[in-house]
This record gives structure tokens, C-alpha cells and sequence, in this order.
């Protein structure tokens, strides 16, 4: 037990020597009486002068103890440990109680019964019998307790800095973090000497104490915003695990956040919950530095016609841009960077990069309050081949700059060969529209160069290499020669497409030559008997839209209507998608969760299979159709197909766009590409790293929004290469978490909640003193000062 003012409790202590001195000074002197009969009252007086006596040692001790709890709440007692608190609030209850029912006992007992003083006395004890039941209730259902005591006792503290990009928001021209600093610096300053601190920023650091108090201020001072961290949660985690080895008795923690809620998503509430309840003692505090209504705009993420062109082709970009809070204009620019050789170089320690631009568009809209509005760039003009990098920026000033720009990457090359394969009784018609659509053919500016080939004459062919993508149209029975053909096509890079029909049958089951082990390292498994349905309530059901071959339905999934274009019949497969050797998954999967989309890297290349055909256009001869997917507007099936292209035929131009954190992977030819880069991170004052490359050039660390410059040497030439990385949209989302989903983190009455200096001083103070009894003191003198009132009232009348 502590004591805040120790002195006046030995200053209560001689005061209660007052009330008794007073008792004997004052005891009334006996008189000597002549009376007569004196013998026939003597029984009377000696039973009078005993109850006399009771009644003054019973006011002495009222009155003692008046003075005992007035030096007691004065004193400001508090306890170390917040169970022992919470039983001796109980046990002061109880003891007031048994108090004012010994009184109440007196009173009933007596011969002349005062029924005001018993009625008094009845609702006080009933009072206190109310209380001490709701104490007794809360101290038993309650699941956490505190370490209460000392202020000054050494703490073991973990500080958690929310360092997202969301805290780079600025209010009154200050950031969020930098708010955030400010208040981890003041809460270092407020810890009692000799405290443990650990500062753990939101970035997947390891978790650690500092060697002192300087220390920590000065790890605190090094924060930056990081773009690819944990959740609170998670960071929570990974500090409790080191904050329960901490050998000082009393911890603390500090959420320091803006409490906007992408911080905690993703994360289930169980595990941290089951953390925090392994160690009811820790206190936890949460400083909130966010903005309770922000204004901002952004840009959403960039999507590209093609992120690969030819020289002469068109580039369509498009966007939108968002606006948090009330109606306002902007403009938005979009430009594409000149190459400016030797850059990018280093000169005085600084990474320098090319700083003219082709002739972009500007576009200014009026954005009303929430709301976004869409944005279409086009670029036409000319490219020689190799890497351009270009950008979308919002003009003007903004709360949180960084989701005002959008960065992307393309890739400008020769036109692409391709070879459709289909058997005589197979209309190729759709691939080779959407392959090389006749008006640009004519005007020069198509991507692809095509050629449609029967699949008898395919079975003969030797030049499989020449061609960057085949696309098999429901194929007939084929050899294992054919199948391994393939394999060793796709195994040196080239992209496959196999779209499954009915020329795979034979009779109820599949035709043998698609079930021998050659055709199965193609198809992804073992090919079995078609699934029919004449109903028609089988669709495509995609369930996640994080594959390339979605680009262009993942902003629009809601829009496309797969129920419209049923499913009759499609080939069962089970892909074997353990295989370490041959990397499979499914993408896509029909509404009885069969797959419909399957994809399988061999070698260098990827192989797609559809387990149901895209050529059968409406009516079908002689046989029932097996899909409608072709049939009218086609809308799901030219969304897939417009997506599962550019995959096969492209190759490794997905990695020309990624997100922050994602790892960037590209074919190198060590014939053509170098086999050391220097990479070029866009912190300009970040060094450019080596990048050792194989056959596969792969970079793992994207943590910052922009550009990634890849400069090597190949036959004495300076080769240029690159990619761009994006935020996720919802990594700026500044929507504000609710404190109902709070709850659900941190447990509803486990934390305190605090956005100023003060309130943490005052809940600290609190916290650390211990549980403090001059409430319940000053109650139980009340009750005294009441029953010595009535005692000294109604007992005797002078």
C-alpha cells in the first residue's frame, strides 16, 4: 500500500487521542446525595450508570473513528495490486455495514424503541448491502485487473507508432507521424528512471528494448512512413510476445495511431484478444493523432489498354479520381518520360533520372462532395522499342500527397506472332478477331501477326518457336508426340491456350489420347467425362479477380453478367495442383465448384485450359451446344479472353505493374539481357543496388511507390529495363475505424482511449498510484458522523 500524503496520517493519529482525553476529563464527578430510601434504588441506578457507560464508550469509539477515516482520506491510500484493491473496497463496505447493523441491533433491542432511528438505521444497512453486492458482482465477473502502485516504480513500456502511409496526412502543416513523434517523445519523457522502452514502428521490425531512455527517443526520431508494414495487430503481437519476458513488475503499452481503420484490417481480433488476456496486468493506452473528418484526393490504380504495344500502336489510360470531403476542382495530368541516356546515373551520391517528358494531356474535372469521377488519357505517338516509364498526377495542393500521383510502365516492341489451331469442324472466328482484327491489320497498328492453322497440318509442323502464343480450339485426338511437341514449345517460353469441347470425347468418356501422361502435364490432370446439365443454371463463378487474365473485369466485376450466359456441358478435371515441379492453380471455377479455368507453368512458359469451349456461336448442328458463352453480346467470354491473351503472348508483362510489396519477375535470356543490373529504387537518395540474374531476373524489394530502373551491359550495349509499383487503393483509405470494431481488438473496457497530453497524464496517473479509497473513506465517515449523530440524539435525551 502507498500513501500520498503519509504525514497527515500520524497527524490523525495524535488527534485521536482528543476524543478520549475529552472522555475522561469530562466524565462527571460523583455527589455526595442525603436521600432517603436509597436502598430501593440502588439496584435502578447500577443498571442505568452500566448502560450510561456502553452508550460513551460507544460515542468515543463513533468519534475516533470519524477522526481515524478523515486522516485516513486525507493520507490518499492506494494498493499495488488491483485484486487486493477491489477485496478491501469490499471488505470496507462490509465492515461499514456490520457497523451500522450493531447499531441497528441496539436500537431494536432497547425497551423504548425509537422506530425513526431503526428506520434510519434499516435503509442504511439495506444500502450498503445493495452496494456491496454490485462490488462483489463486478469484482467476480470481471476479466482483467491492474498492476496498481508506486508512480514512480520503473515500467517496462512498448510504444507502437503507426507509421502507414496514412500518417503522412498533414493538419496544419504538420503530418500525422510527425504528431505522433511528438507525443512518443513527450510519453519517453513521463517514464520513471530506469524504465525498459521499446519503440516498435508498424514496418515488420523486430521488436526490441532500447539501452536507455535516449536511446528510444532517438529510435523514435528515425521513423519514416513505410509503405509495405504490418497491421497494429500484427506489430501488437510481436511486441507482447517480447514485453512478457520484461522483468519490471508494472508494463504499459501505447498505441500511437489515427485510428483509421485499414490499420487493423485483414486481422482476426481472437488472437490479439487471447494475448492480451494471458497478462490482465499490462496497461494499455491508446493515443489517437488522427483527424476525425479529413479531406482528401486521390487517384485510383492505373488501368492500361495494353502495358505492351507496337511501335505505331495507341495507349489507352484510364483512372479515376477521388475526392473525401466537400466539392472542389482539380486538374490531372498525365506524361510519359523522354529516354535521356546515360541516365539514370549517380552523381554526388544521388540518383539522377530522366526529366523530359512526351506531350501528355491535361484534364480538369469537377469532383463532387464523396464522389469520384473517371478519366481517359490516350497517347498515339510513335515509340522506338524498349521501356517507358509514365505517370498520372493530381495538380495542386493536398492533405495526403501520396496517393495524388499513379505510376505505370510499358513496353514497346515488335508485333507479336501468334497461331490459332482448330480442327475442321471448329469456327475460329472469335480468336482471330480478337487476335488481329482486320481494320488494324490494314492500318498497320494491330499487336499481334496471325495465323490459323487446321490441326492435321499442326500435327506436322516443326517451327512451333517462331510463335509467342498457340491457342488450340477444341482439339481432336492428338498423339503423344503431338502433346510433348507442345510441352517442349511451352517449356522454352511460348504461352498455350487449350479451350476443351466436344472433339475431346469419345462416347460418354474423354478420347485416351487426352489421358496418357503427356497429355496430362498439359491439361493440368487426368481429363474425365463431361458434366451435363439441361438446365440452365450452371454459370461461371469467380470468386477472386487478383489474376492478370481479369485486368479488365476486376474494376467492373459487378457489371458483368455471367448468369446470363449458361454452362450445359464441360469437361471434369481434377489439376494436380501439388506439383513443385509444374506450379498449377485454378482461376476460375463453375458454379457447381468444378474448375473452369486452370493455369500451369512448365519451364519458362505457361500453359491456360478452359474446360469448355469458346467457339460454339448459338445454334450448333447435329449435337446440343455445350455453353452460350459466345452467343450474343459474349461479354464474359470476351472480358477472359481479351485477358487470358495478352497473359500468354506477353509473358512477363504482368510485372511491368505490380503493387508495393509484390515481387517482380522477368525472363533473362543470358543471349539477349544481361547478368548483373544495377537497380534504381525511386528514393532518389537511396543507392542503386546490384541484381545478380539468371535465366530469371527476379526483385523482391518493392517498398516504396514509383519507378524501378534496371540499367545493364549486354554485347557493349546499355540495356534499359524496368516496372512500376503501385499502392493499393485502400492503403489511403483515411475512413476511421469504429470503436465497436476497437472493441473487438483490444477487449471493451481493457484500454483507455485518449487525444490529448492530459488525459494520458491523468490515466497514467491512475493507473500507476493504484486504486484509490478516498471515495469509499469519505462514504464510510459520512455513515459515522450519521450514526454518532443519531447515537448522541436518540440514545439518552440530555
Amino acid at each position: 500500500m502507498t500513501w500520498a500524503n503519509l504525514g497527515i496520517l500520524g497527524l490523525g493519529g495524535i488527534l485521536l487521542t482528543v476524543p478520549i482525553i475529552l472522555h475522561f476529563l469530562m466524565r462527571p464527578k460523583p455527589k455526595d446525595i442525603v436521600f432517603p430510601a436509597m436502598r430501593f434504588l440502588q439496584q435502578r441506578s447500577q443498571s442505568t450508570s452500566s448502560r450510561m457507560r456502553m452508550r460513551h464508550v460507544l460515542l468515543l469509539l463513533m468519534r475516533c473513528l470519524l477522526i481515524g477515516l478523515l486522516a485516513l482520506a486525507l493520507a490518499g491510500p492506494s494498493v499495488a495490486s488491483g485484486d487486493f484493491a477491489n477485496w478491501l473496497i469490499l471488505g470496507g463496505i462490509g465492515t461499514s455495514g456490520i457497523l451500522v447493523g450493531a447499531i441497528l441491533l441496539l436500537a431494536f433491542f432497547r425497551k423504548n424503541k425509537n422506530w425513526i432511528l431503526i428506520g434510519i438505521l434499516g435503509a442504511l444497512l439495506v444500502g450498503h448491502l445493495a452496494w456491496g453486492g454490485w462490488a462483489a458482482t463486478k469484482i467476480l465477473t470481471s476479466e482483467t485487473a491492474q498492476l496498481l502502485g508506486d508512480d514512480q516504480a520503473p515500467v517496462a513500456a512498448l510504444i507502437v507508432v503507426d507509421t502507414s502511409p496514412r500518417m503522412d496526412y498533414k493538419q496544419e502543416n504538420k503530418s500525422r507521424l510527425e504528431a505522433a513523434k511528438e507525443a512518443g517523445d513527450w510519453l519517453i519523457s513521463q517514464f520513471p528512471g530506469e524504465s525498459q522502452v521499446c519503440v516498435l514502428p508498424t514496418n515488420n521490425d523486430r521488436p526490441f528494448f532500447s539501452v536507455d531512455v535516449a536511446a528510444a527517443k532517438r529510435r523514435l526520431e528515425t521513423l519514416e512512413v513505410d509503405f509495405s508494414g504490418a497491421t497494429i495487430p500484427a506489430t501488437l503481437l510481436d511486441g507482447l510476445e517480447m514485453l512478457g519476458k520484461a522483468q519490471q513488475e508494472r508494463k504499459e503499452i501505447y498505441l500511437i495511431t489515427d485510428l483509421t481503420r485499414e490499420s487493423w484490417a485483414d486481422e482476426n481480433p481472437r488472437a490479439l484478444i487471447k494475448q492480451l488476456e494471458k497478462d490482465p496486468s499490462i496497461s494499455l493506452f491508446v493515443f489517437d493523432v488522427g483527424v476525425e473528418f479529413a479531406t482528401n484526393f486521390g487517384l485510383t490504380q492505373v488501368n492500361l489498354s495494353d502495358a505492351e504495344i507496337s511501335q505505331n500502336g495507341t495507349l489507352a489510360i484510364s483512372a479515376e479520381i477521388q475526392r473525401q470531403g466537400g466539392a472542389a476542382q482539380r486538374t490531372v495530368k498525365m506524361s510519359i518520360e523522354k529516354p535521356e541516356p546515360p541516365r539514370p546515373v549517380v552523381r554526388d551520391n544521388k540518383s539522377l533520372f530522366p526529366e523530359t517528358v512526351f506531350d501528355g494531356q491535361d484534364i480538369t474535372k469537377d469532383i463532387r462532395e464523396n464522389s469520384s469521377v473517371p478519366l481517359k488519357f490516350t497517347f498515339s505517338q510513335p515509340l522506338p522499342r524498349g521501356i517507358y516509364h509514365g505517370k498520372i498526377e493530381i495538380e495542386g495542393q493536398d492533405a495526403l500527397a501520396i496517393d495524388d500521383q499513379r505510376y505505370f510502365t510499358i513496353r514497346v516492341g515488335g508485333v507479336k506472332r501468334t497461331l490459332v489451331v482448330h480442327p475442321e469442324n471448329v469456327n475460329p472466328r472469335l480468336m482471330e478477331a480478337l487476335l488481329a482484327p482486320r481494320a488494324k491489320v490494314e492500318a498497320g497498328t494491330s499487336k499481334y501477326e496471325n495465323e490459323t492453322m487446321l490441326q492435321e497440318k499442326f500435327v506436322d509442323s516443326q517451327a512451333l518457336n517462331e510463335y509467342d502464343a498457340i491457342f488450340l480450339l477444341d482439339p481432336e485426338p492428338m498423339g503423344d508426340e503431338g502433346w510433348r511437341k507442345l510441352e517442349n514449345y511451352v517449356q522454352a517460353g511460348g504461352g498455350l491456350g487449350v479451350f476443351l469441347g466436344h472433339n475431346a470425347a469419345d462416347g460418354p468418356l474423354a478420347d485416351s489420347s487426352f489421358q496418357t501422361q503427356s497429355a496430362q502435364r498439359i491439361l493440368t490432370g487426368s481429363l474425365e467425362q463431361p458434366w451435363f446439365t439441361e438446365e440452365s443454371d450452371l454459370f461461371l463463378s469467380p470468386h477472386e479477380y487478383s489474376h492478370p487474365i481479369f485486368d479488365l473485369i476486376r474494376d467492373k466485376e459487378t457489371d458483368v453478367p455471367w448468369n446470363r450466359y449458361p454452362v450445359f456441358t464441360h469437361w471434369g478435371i481434377e489439376p494436380d495442383e501439388n506439383s513443385e515441379e509444374l506450379p498449377t492453380q485454378t482461376l476460375l471455377r463453375f458454379g457447381n465448384r468444378e474448375p473452369a479455368v486452370i493455369e500451369r507453368n512448365i519451364g519458362a512458359g505457361r500453359v491456360i485450359v478452359m474446360t469448355t469451349p469458346v467457339t460454339e456461336y448459338g445454334y450448333v448442328e447435329d449435337r446440343q451446344s455445350w455453353n452460350t458463352l459466345t452467343s450474343g453480346s459474349m461479354i464474359p467470354a470476351y472480358y477472359l479472353l481479351r485477358g487470358a491473351i495478352p497473359f500468354l503472348v506477353q509473358r512477363d508483362v504482368a510485372s511491368l505493374n505490380i503493387r508495393v510489396g509484390q515481387s517482380a519477375s522477368f525472363e533473362n535470356d543470358p543471349r539477349d539481357y544481361p547478368e548483373i543490373y544495377q537497380v534504381f529504387s525511386p528514393e532518389a537518395k537511396k543507392p542503386p543496388s546490384i541484381l545478380n540474374a539468371d535465366k530469371k531476373l527476379l526483385y523482391r524489394f518493392t517498398d516504396y511507390p514509383g519507378h524501378y530502373r534496371l540499367k545493364g551491359v549486354v554485347n557493349e550495349q546499355v540495356l534499359l529495363r524496368g516496372f512500376s509499383a503501385n499502392l493499393d487503393q485502400a492503403t489511403t483509405d483515411l475512413t476511421r475505424i469504429e470503436l465497436d470494431r476497437l472493441d473487438q481488438f483490444l477487449g471493451a473496457e481493457r484500454y483507455q482511449l485518449a487525444r490529448q497530453k492530459n488525459e494520458i497524464q491523468r490515466q497514467q496517473g491512475k493507473t500507476r498510484r493504484g486504486q484509490e479509497f478516498y471515495p469509499l473513506l469519505l462514504m464510510m465517515m459520512m455513515v459515522v458522523m450519521a450514526v454518532e449523530y443519531l447515537m448522541s440524539n436518540r440514545f439518552y435525551k440530555s
